[in-house]
């Protein structure tokens, strides 16, 4: 399992890595329109996350582009990307989000997407819960570059054998969206993009510079009065920050590294449906 307080990433190699992958090498871009539910029409991934009871047995291995989340409650889902991968669809790694004590896994094939949700499913008749709304939360999880290792292709964690000129994320990335909710209402209930939720602004840094080895260049990694103001404060680390890292803003959050987990802690609150689209940036025109 990784660890969720640790991003490892090559720095260095981060200039050449903000080049996404096509969805399909050389295709002409496609022009798609907005359908009355709210979804562009062109070529897209489909995920489906089902809303299940308590008792629910889920099977991890389960085909198809759905995960299982409680009906009620909090539940973790991993979204993987791996640049060297030849995967081609969305494939569904783990259905079981909590169920089986892990989150869900998802691997999206490499290249950078807009992205569309909706909630789905009737809405309760009790109209203090008739909203029936979902809510996500974005998080970056783990990053890490191709070490030459014959199996990175087939990678879908930062496991130790992978890492190349590993580093770390300074504290503060932020996402363009800290959260979206998705509520069900009376009627035909349109899809909204949240490709913002996808959106990651920091500082991308060598290993090196985390002197104090906790995964993350805080305050106290800065080793002194770089400002010479006889202070050691935030201007400091902003100054050490700017030196030793590469700062990215509002970028597609899987181009940080060759592979990179990102994820949602999703709360539900009774949604038994929720569709999400990626359509792929490479080769769709949005009108």
């Amino acid at each position: 399992m990784h660890n969720p307080n640790v991003i490892r990433m090559s720095a260095l190699a981060l200039a050449g890595l903000l080049v996404a992958v096509g969805f399909a090498e050389g295709a002409k871009p496609v022009p798609v329109v907005q359908w009355s539910n709210g979804f562009p029409s062109g070529a897209h991934f489909n995920l489906n996350i089902h809303g299940k009871g308590e008792n629910f047995a889920c099977d991890p291995s389960s085909n198809g582009g759905s995960v299982f989340v409680p009906e009620y409650g909090a539940a973790q889902i991993d979204i993987v990307q791996n640049k060297r991968a030849s995967l081609t669809n969305l494939t569904v790694r783990d259905a079981c989000g909590t169920f089986d004590g892990d989150p869900a896994l998802v691997q999206l094939p490499a290249g950078e997407y807009q992205v569309y949700a909706r909630i789905l499913a009737k809405p309760q008749k009790d109209a203090e819960d008739a909203a029936r709304p979902v809510v996500f939360h974005p998080r970056l999880a783990e990053a890490c570059n191709d070490s030459g290792t014959a199996n990175f292709t087939d990678a879908v964690d930062c496991d130790e054998s992978f890492l190349l000129g590993t580093g770390v994320v300074a504290g503060g990335g932020v996402f363009d969206l800290d959260s979206q909710e998705l509520v069900r209402t009376p009627g035909k209930t349109k899809a909204i993009d949240v490709t913002a939720l996808f959106q990651w602004t920091g500082y991308a840094c060598d290993q090196a510079f985390d002197l104090d080895a906790d995964g993350q260049i805080t305050l106290a990694d800065v080793p002194g009065d770089l400002t010479g103001d006889g202070l050691v404060d935030a201007a400091d680390l902003a100054a050490y920050l700017s030196a030793h890292c590469t700062f990215l803003e509002n970028e597609w959050v899987f181009n940080i590294a060759d592979l990179v987990v990102y994820g949602w802690d999703y709360a539900n609150n009774g949604a038994k449906l929720v569709q999400v689209r990626f359509y792929p940036v490479a080769t769709t025109e949005f009108e």
